[in-house]
């Protein structure tokens, strides 16, 4: 008799580390392919100006990536205040370096 698979539950917290350890992931990978892979490519191709417009291309996916991670950081604060109690506008300011956090 088989037994249908069951997903483990996870509790806020645990599933907000996992996501957040996936960013590490995702970040470190990202790193890794810029810095040992698309750079030596990049440098093949045959002009300044090739090489300037696939760079920027690169460099503006990337940036859209790690706007999405800090967003994701974001939320994972804002929920880890509202756990505590705390209001999450304070986080929210904090993240812009614009905050009076002595409230």
């Amino acid at each position: 008799m088989a037994f249908p698979a069951q997903a483990p539950v996870l509790t806020d917290e645990q599933s907000i580390d996992v996501i957040i350890e996936s960013e590490v992931s995702i970040i470190q990978c990202m790193a890794d392919l810029f810095c040992n892979t698309l750079i030596e490519d990049i440098a093949l191709l045959p002009t300044i100006e090739k090489q300037a417009a696939v760079l920027k291309k690169v460099m503006c996916g990337f940036n859209a990536k790690e706007s999405a991670i800090a967003a994701v950081v974001g939320a994972s604060a804002k929920k880890s205040a509202v756990d505590l109690g705390i209001d999450p506008s304070l986080v929210n300011c904090c993240l812009c370096n614009k905050c009076n956090c002595e409230k």
